[in-house]
């Protein structure tokens, strides 16, 4: 099963919710990658969300995150590998 999870930024912190009703809560980008990677979600699954009230995710975070996660998927694949 795809685990798949939404990235917003409110107050300085990213928040992603995942498909399987998971949260995690981060100011770190790189520790939110690595968050994400440990939960089995691959960069390609990765959606950002901007709502009224909350930061936007700049471009550059969106690309920065999904470069970790990779980065962690070619280095620890087995933590990559979905339940």
């Amino acid at each position: 099963m795809t685990i798949h999870a939404t990235v917003a930024l409110f107050k300085n912190a990213f928040i992603a919710t995942l498909s399987d009703g998971r949260s995690f809560e981060n100011t770190e980008l790189r520790d939110m990658a690595r968050a994400l990677h440990n939960a089995g979600v691959s960069a390609a699954e990765v959606e950002y969300e901007w709502r009224t009230g909350q930061r936007m995710i700049t471009a550059g975070q969106q690309v920065a995150m999904r470069a970790e996660i990779r980065r962690l998927e070619r280095t620890r694949p087995n933590l990559a590998v979905a339940a």
